[in-house]
């Protein structure tokens, strides 16, 4: 059975008309409204003393007086709504610099008869028709009052259209720039955190290789040990490694981590440092950038003195919106600024900016404080 394609009802030119026109006059923001009132009241503001004069000499009539001062006002806002139509129309009806000559036109013609319309009807015509009959003059017609509106409508709305067009054209383009300069960041953080991830599966090889020397001579006295700290070091290899593919972390891998690379270390040393782990259960699958905390705790086993601390603690809290990774480090001396503390104030301030911080303190029983305070959502700041 064939479908039969009924014709759709389309509405009539003019309709469409006044819908595009009565959406976009609905849509003006409020700001845009004031600066166009503004505008029109300095726009009245000006043609104050000479009005003023004029229902001086002719006497002082409510109706034509309030009336001619908002003529102005009026025209401000015909005008204005002409230029709106031309900013939110479409190029491929027309190009801008045609639809906004169109609108200047168009609105000059709509502004200038309602002003002559008004004139007549308020008794404004009259009163300047009094004052030509005084000085001797004789009336203007009507069709030269209109035409002679019309050009100045032209004149001072093509002024006004220029200034509005250089506004927009700044706005526009501050909106453009902010706009690339919010992708160049986001594609900066993205190249970063791929480095991160890239970092994070390349074993050190300083660590990796003193570990093979250690347990090739560990061998020699102890086949069994040493076959245990090969495990524990094949065990590091595959939680680091598989860091290459993702483009984040979390808590829980990030102590994972933490804890394969350091049985190598214990394995090898004696039992130091004991590592004790505690995290607030929703802080354990937050998200979490790597190469934030592991090199913190490399740090404090490469201690320039060459002492390994006796334990390391990591506490992870949730406080005020953030993240707080507190890493107890039972050695002092853990605070001086070096190469490595530099980095990780880099990579958190290229990954969140002012929302993150890394600080140091020693207390006085000996040991050294690291503490990280990053957004807790793990959401980049906006910059």
């Amino acid at each position: 059975m064939n479908a039969v394609t009924l014709p759709t009802r389309t509405s009539p030119p003019w309709r469409q008309a006044l819908t595009f026109a009565w959406s976009t006059w609905t849509a003006i923001p409020r700001r845009r409204w004031s600066w166009v009132l503004a505008v029109g009241l300095v726009v009245t503001l000006i043609g104050v003393p000479q009005r003023v004069d004029l229902l001086q000499k002719v006497g002082w009539q409510p109706l034509p007086a309030i009336v001619d001062l908002l003529l102005p006002l009026l025209a401000s806002l015909i005008m204005f709504l002409g230029w709106s139509l031309a900013d939110a129309g479409s190029d491929s009806w027309r190009s801008r610099r045609t639809r906004l000559v169109f609108a200047l036109l168009a609105s000059a013609a709509v502004a200038s008869l309602a002003a002559v319309w008004l004139w007549y009807q308020s008794g404004v015509a009259d009163l300047w028709a009094q004052l030509a009959a005084e000085r001797g003059k004789a009336p203007k017609s009507p069709a030269l009052m209109l035409l002679a509106d019309f050009i100045n409508m032209v004149v001072v709305g093509g002024m006004i259209y220029a200034v509005a067009e250089v506004l927009c054209q700044r706005a526009r383009t501050q909106r453009d720039f902010e706009a690339m300069r919010r992708q160049q960041v986001t594609l900066e953080r993205q190249v970063l955190e791929s480095r991160l991830s890239a970092m994070q599966a390349q074993v050190e090889p300083r660590f990796l290789f003193d570990t093979l020397v250690d347990i090739e001579a560990l061998y020699a006295r102890d086949p069994q040990r040493a076959a245990g700290n090969l495990d524990r070091l094949i065990a590091y290899l595959r939680a680091a490694l598989p860091r290459l593919r993702d483009t984040g972390s979390t808590i829980d891998a990030e102590f994972d981590l933490v804890r394969a690379y350091l049985e190598v270390v214990t394995a090898v040393h004696g039992g130091r440092p004991r590592l004790t782990v505690t995290a607030a259960e929703p802080c354990r699958q937050a998200r979490f950038y790597p190469m934030l905390l592991l090199p913190l705790v490399q740090r404090a086993v490469r201690h320039p003195s060459g002492r390994l601390p006796d334990s390391v603690s990591i506490d992870v809290r949730r406080e005020a919106g953030d993240t707080v990774v507190a890493l107890r480090v039972a050695l002092g001396g853990g605070c001086a600024d070096d190469p490595e503390l530099a980095r990780v104030r880099e990579r958190l301030d290229g990954l969140y900016g002012p929302a993150a911080r890394l600080d140091c303190a020693e207390d006085a029983g000996g040991s050294t404080l690291l503490t990280l305070r990053v957004p807790a959502d793990g959401a980049t700041a906006p910059r």
